[in-house]
């Protein structure tokens, strides 16, 4: 016998009192597991949005140039496409 059919065959000896109850408690479970589901969907998105926002700024961390005095002239040996 599966529990669905378990289920159900405990739910038509219930008392109609309990079956309120029953319900209630039924709810509560559906409830209880759509919180933890959205929570773990929330977790999960919240690691691949990090990794959109590492993969959007590659160069974020990065050591940038350090131009010293950028308006002195350059001479032509020093220009590396000239070569």
């Amino acid at each position: 016998m599966t529990n669905k059919e378990l289920l159900i065959q405990e739910i038509e000896s219930l008392p109609s009192e309990l079956l309120t109850e029953a319900l209630d408690f039924i709810r509560f479970i559906k409830i209880s597991h759509a919180r933890r589901q959205l929570k773990t969907d929330i977790n999960s998105n919240s690691d691949t949005a990090q990794q959109a926002q590492t993969n959007r700024y590659p160069l974020h961390d990065t050591q940038p140039y350090r131009y010293d005095d950028p308006t002195e002239p350059v001479a032509l040996e020093d220009w590396e496409f000239l070569q």
